[in-house]
């Protein structure tokens, strides 16, 4: 991440037919009811990319009903007029998934368990179709895959491929990847593969807690 990056505080929404250049603010530290951001947020028929960073402020914030509420009603409402949308479109999908997996992992009712997943699949799936080989996507996918204990090889080559992809490009997602790896090496009983991996990552990134091993880190990506 960039030394001059700062961290959004306000969005900024053109309105919809406006001949004056008129916008909407709104203040992440003020922010309005859920059904009152989606009213504006459906009436400007604002682009993807706005409902995505409203959704994301709203988790951190520990509003997670609006924050689902958002992400669902995404998909059907938000305007998809600019470059590169089919990237948001997946973010979009990968990140409520990513919700879905969570609440399945606490459930522990095995039949409502079981209904977290197949809705997290269900979105997953669908992300495929528009961009398979996506390293954040990947990501989600095998951490899901680790989850439901019967894909462990499944999640092996993803996380492989990511590192693979990771480590050509000095890209920082080759950390997660090879967290996923070492959970597996774990799980096996490979004691010294998973050390090795684990001191890979922190020679890479000197801060354990800054490690990610949760792939609900990628709501931020």
């Amino acid at each position: 991440m960039s030394s001059n990056y700062q961290q959004k505080t306000v969005i900024v929404i053109p309105l919809r037919d406006s001949t004056e250049d008129e916008i909407i603010e709104i203040n992440f530290n003020e922010l309005p009811e859920g059904d009152e951001v989606l009213q504006i947020l459906k009436s400007e028929k604002a682009a993807l990319h706005f409902w995505l960073d409203l959704a994301l402020e709203y988790y951190k914030q520990g509003m997670v009903q609006e924050f689902v509420k958002i992400l669902e009603l995404s998909g059907g409402e938000a305007g998809l007029e600019y470059p590169d949308y089919e990237r948001d479109q997946m973010r979009a999908l990968d990140m409520l998934a990513a919700h879905y997996v969570l609440m399945g992992n606490k459930e522990r009712n095995k039949e409502k368990r079981k209904e977290w997943f197949t809705r997290a699949t269900l979105l997953y799936t669908t992300a495929d179709k528009i961009i398979m080989y996506d390293q954040n996507h990947l990501l989600g996918r095998a951490y899901f895959c680790l989850l439901e204990g019967n894909k462990v090889e499944q999640a092996d080559a993803q996380f492989s491929f990511v590192m693979n992809q990771a480590q050509m490009a000095n890209d920082g997602r080759v950390i997660p990847a090879m967290m996923g790896k070492a959970c597996i090496a774990f799980n096996k009983k490979e004691y010294k593969t998973a050390l090795q991996y684990y001191k890979r990552c922190l020679r890479l990134n000197p801060c354990p807690s800054r490690c990610p091993c949760w792939h609900g880190l990628l709501f931020a990506r």
